[in-house]
């Protein structure tokens, strides 16, 4: 392409809002598009990622029947789905079974889709707590899923895996941010309204990085027969935007993150930048013939206002990521918009070009804006524009070469000219809300100088045996797939991501030498343990004592070797410094969780603990078998031992009743007993096995938190006849600390014997202010715990 001179266009010509540079990606789109590195794939092979019908079991029953008319028109199940909704890594995220089934999928997506993006920047979540947090949301299909399932399946959990904020909000307390917290609902345009928010936070100092996302998951076949009836969906499945035959969208679903870091800093701290963004603009229509029809006016201002904040000539401007849905009404304004402002005043033979995402992935609605934004980020940093399908030609009224504007109808190298690459990405809503970016390629900047130092310690971690080998298999493809990367840059990078507690560690003279060592490990049954660790703590010894007198090499096998064992060292003294590249990010090991239709008053994890009540007698040795099978191995007992507890059948729904003649309670059960009582109700309330739990494990390691501490609490005075406070379950934060508390609260109390009162009280920081002191016997348990 001829390369084409440009004025006010360069970069001390601008004068506008300090430039924010994106730092870090991560992605879930249709095709398999779960990377920015596959998204990109997509994109380039020119994949139609659109399904003609959704996977099977997405909804419930049978969806050919929900290909009926409305308002006249048939509703297309058509759409750019996802793989898979239902699975979770709960347990990385620390959150119990029973919440996870409850959490609307889109809370999950987003802490998966952070993690991902903090691990692209190379940068440690716990090491930047001020980092805000700002999230995109449309519907939320999933809470009448769960309606569904009737009134009686509500559990502590319904309302905060329903409420559209906490998406945001899960990112925040996983991740340790307290910066701004709040997800966005603007309708389509939600989440570049997002990514303007969060570089507004940037540029006002109110957070120092900052995270922008949006995602968007089509659960249920009643919203797309709304949007058939408002009359913007295709009846033939495809988005022919800007075409002639344009007749509506296809519903897509997914999301995409991004990291934030004002560009300024990102330079200074050696940050990989995908693109910088240099303004932003938000406006709505306001009042015009229709709430939900585009804006030709709406459009303009938004674009000027964009550019003027940027500091930016609107010719400057080589490619636009239109919001582009193929609705003919849409695309007529947006087109007439794009035209008036961006191409007039453009060089001979340098056109805007324009594109739309939406006909490879469909329209994801809450994360349209940040699919566009990602599109664009790949595009500048590969210095091409990606074609965009189903065009064929435009409507007979527009004119590409009377406005200045061309679909990218083939794929093209970035225009060549003087000034930097510039593109802009838009996002419009159907209540009028509108949002617009303008975004540069990132400044060029000298590789890092390797020292002449050749070797280098190469670790991975994962939380599991088995995710660390589906990591180490990740890894291993990717890095035969593409050779070229870097050693210093591989070794950087995942040194800079959080340490797990199973880990390997070679020493490599080159990438080669890493692709030998993992098809090794990967060959393995399971980790080599071979070593010495005296001996690698003597080599550092040594080195530390009588530098020169070591080999480098075995100086940083030393190191592998105590990182292995849990040691993290500082990664500036051990490998010379390398950039951050994209590699394989945590291979999440997702289970099923999802809410199930069950009949009423049958759901699992059902607050109506009193539908099977305990009673303990003096004079029984009866005791269910789900308390002696399931709960004695978690709890270290026999099933001989457990003789204190009767469970009376599941239908006799009747008041917890202390059996004993003696007011005193002289026969209380014993810890044994207890134990299994607690190892069942707690195994409830988190929505596991109990031959799940360890009569040891802190509850924390389950993922229990002050909801699931009030409800255990509950059950525990429901089934024992007594009360528990919540306090006492984070007093005694085991099994085994919990059946030996309850036990001393069921044991005979002589007043004259009885000890005092405790004068002081420790109040535990979770419960509500109004939950009782700790007594004595808590605070004797807790101690043990700490010290232990």
């Amino acid at each position: 392409m001829k390369k084409t001179k440009r004025h006010n266009g360069s970069r001390p010509d601008r004068v506008g809002a300090e430039p924010i540079a994106v730092i870090g990606m991560s992605c879930r789109f249709a095709g398999g598009a779960d990377s920015p590195e596959a998204f990109w794939r997509l994109l380039i092979e020119e994949t139609d990622a659109i399904a003609d019908e959704p996977p099977p079991g997405r909804w419930s029953g049978d969806h050919r029947g929900r290909d009926r008319a409305a308002a006249g028109k048939t509703v297309s199940v058509a759409g750019g789905y996802v793989a898979d909704v239902a699975g979770f890594d709960a347990e990385f995220f620390g959150i119990t079974p029973r919440e996870a089934a409850d959490m609307d999928p889109q809370q999950r997506l987003a802490l998966e889709l952070a993690w991902e993006a903090f691990e692209d920047a190379a940068i440690r979540p716990d090491r930047v707590p001020d980092t805000g947090v700002y999230f995109a949301n449309k519907f939320n299909d999933y809470r009448a899923v769960k309606l569904a399932r009737g009134a009686t399946a509500i559990t502590p959990f319904t309302s905060t895996g329903d409420v559209e904020g906490v998406i945001a909000n899960r990112v925040s307390y996983f991740l340790g941010f307290d910066g701004p917290s709040m997800t966005v609902n603007a309708s389509c345009a939600g989440s570049l309204v997002a990514v303007h928010l969060a570089c507004q936070a940037l540029r006002t100092g109110e957070s120092a990085l900052a995270v922008a996302g949006g995602v968007q998951l089509n659960l249920i076949p009643e919203t797309a027969i709304g949007l058939s009836a408002l009359g913007v969906l295709s009846a033939r499945g495809r988005s022919h935007t800007f075409d002639a035959s344009a007749d509506g969208y296809v519903r897509g679903e997914g999301g995409a993150v991004v990291v934030l870091k004002p560009l300024r800093q990102a330079l200074r701290d050696g940050d990989r930048v995908y693109c910088t963004l240099l303004g932003s603009a938000t406006n709505n229509n306001g009042r015009h013939r229709s709430m939900p029809a585009s804006s030709a006016d709406g459009q303009r201002q938004l674009l000027r206002r964009a550019c003027a904040r940027a500091g930016v000539d609107a010719a400057t401007i080589d490619y636009v990521e239109a919001h582009g849905t193929g609705t003919a009404v849409g695309d007529r304004a947006e087109l007439t918009a794009l035209a008036e402002v961006y191409g007039t005043g453009r060089p001979p033979g340098a056109p805007l070009i324009v594109g739309s995402v939406k006909t490879n992935i469909g329209h994801t609605e809450a994360a349209a804006g940040m699919a566009g934004l990602v599109k664009v980020a790949l595009a500048l940093s590969h210095r091409r524009i990606p074609r965009s399908l189903h065009f064929d030609h435009a409507p007979a009224e527009f004119d590409p070469a009377a406005t200045g504007v061309r679909v990218a109808d083939t794929a093209m190298a970035w225009p060549r000219h003087d000034a930097p690459a510039r593109a802009a990405v838009s996002a419009f809503g159907f209540g009028g809300s509108n949002a617009h970016v303008i975004a540069e390629a990132a400044p060029a900047h000298d590789p890092v100088d390797d020292a002449g130092v050749s070797q280098r310690l190469v670790v991975l971690s994962a939380r599991t045996e088995a995710a660390l080998r589906e990591h180490a298999h990740r890894l291993r493809e990717r890095l035969v797939r593409d050779p070229d990367i870097r050693l210093s840059d591989l070794a950087h990078t995942l040194a800079t991501r959080t340490a797990f507690q199973h880990r390997i560690s070679t020493v490599a003279d080159n990438v080669g030498q890493v692709v030998e060592f993992l098809d090794a490990y990967l060959a393995r049954a399971g980790k080599d343990t071979d070593g010495d660790d005296h001996e690698a703590l003597n080599l550092l010894l040594a080195a530390a004592l009588r530098p020169g007198t070591v080999d480098h090499r075995d100086l940083l096998h030393a190191v592998g070797r105590l990182f292995e064992r849990g040691i993290e060292p500082d990664w500036t003294a051990v490998n010379p410094a390398g950039r951050p590249v994209s590699l394989p990010t945590y291979p999440f090991q997702r289970e099923r969780h999802w809410a199930d239709p069950q009949a009423r008053g049958e759901a699992p994890g059902s607050p109506s603990w009193d539908a099977v009540p305990i009673e303990i007698a003096a004079t029984t040795g009866i005791s269910s078998a789900r308390s002696q099978s399931a709960a004695v191995a978690a709890s270290g007992t026999t099933a001989e031992s457990v003789d204190s507890i009767a469970m009376i059948d599941d239908s006799a729904a009747r008041p917890v009743a202390i059996a004993s003649s003696d007011p005193t309670r002289s026969s209380a059960p014993g810890v044994a007993a207890l134990a299994a009582l607690v190892t069942t109700e707690l195994a409830e309330v988190v929505g596991i096995e109990p031959d799940r739990v360890a009569a040891r494990q802190n509850f924390e390691q389950l993922g229990i938190g002050s909801v699931h501490a009030v409800e255990l609490s509950a059950r525990l005075g429901a089934r024992l006849g007594i009360e528990v406070p919540a306090a006492v379950i984070w007093g005694c934060p085991t099994v085994e600390l919990l059946a030996a508390e309850l036990h001393a609260r069921l044991e005979p109390t002589n007043p004259a014997t009885a000890p005092p009162e405790p004068t002081a009280s420790v109040a535990d920081p979770r419960p509500p202010a109004q939950e009782e002191a700790l007594s004595t016997a808590e605070l004797l348990a807790l101690s043990r715990e700490l010290l232990g």
